[in-house]
């Protein structure tokens, strides 16, 4: 049919993120192809400053809940969210690769990567992000993100033998949705997003 819309848009109309998870021995998705999946994505100059983790350990996850201050989400009233993650991908940016990559003899004449009006290594890193999600959706889990604004980044370091000249854009996490706590929200749209030739307000 002409209006049938394919495997990817449904895949991205459907996309929301979750953050309330049952903690549940059933068996789940394999994982294991999502991190390098996750990482194929255009990167300003082929630095290729982004990287992943993958944390599928219930202990380690446990203590990154405890690192992702997760019982401040909890006195909120909100459910178990990163605790009963089955999995959490964490996305990295190494800013040094953006910037030894634009050092390069063949990238002289660019713009000094330290002056760009757009860090392309955050956009990258949403980039990943993104994909990150869609590829745990397509699993049957449902995916959420966690920006690492107020972790406690050493610890997590610490944990996960990050060296410290990396940074943290946040978690992806994979869970199993818990469908009592489905909260169906009314979509408010408060400006014109999607624009054609010219800008419309």
């Amino acid at each position: 049919m002409e209006n049938e819309k394919t495997y990817l848009q449904n895949l991205i109309l459907n996309r929301r993120i979750v953050r309330n998870y049952i903690d549940s021995d059933k068996p789940y998705p394999d994982l294991s192809e999502i991190s390098k999946l996750t990482i194929k994505i255009p990167t300003a100059g082929f630095s290729r400053g982004i990287e992943i983790i993958s944390v599928e350990d219930k202990k380690n996850i446990q203590k990154l809940a405890i690192f992702a201050n997760e019982i401040n989400y909890l006195n909120k009233g909100f459910s178990k969210w990163i605790s009963n993650s089955k999995a959490i991908f964490l996305i990295l940016i190494n800013e040094e690769a953006y910037h030894e990559r634009y050092k390069m003899m063949d990238k002289e004449n660019e713009t000094n990567s330290t002056n760009w009006s757009v860090p392309y290594w955050y956009v990258d890193a949403g980039a990943a992000m993104m994909n990150c999600m869609l590829l745990i959706d397509e699993t049957g889990l449902k995916s959420g993100f966690l920006g690492s604004h107020n972790m406690d980044i050493p610890n997590i370091k610490s944990l996960l033998d990050i060296p410290e000249e990396i940074n943290i854009l946040g978690f992806v996490t994979a869970g199993i949705e818990d469908s009592s706590k489905m909260v169906k929200k009314n979509k408010i749209y408060k400006k014109k997003l999607v624009h054609k030739e010219k800008y419309e307000k």
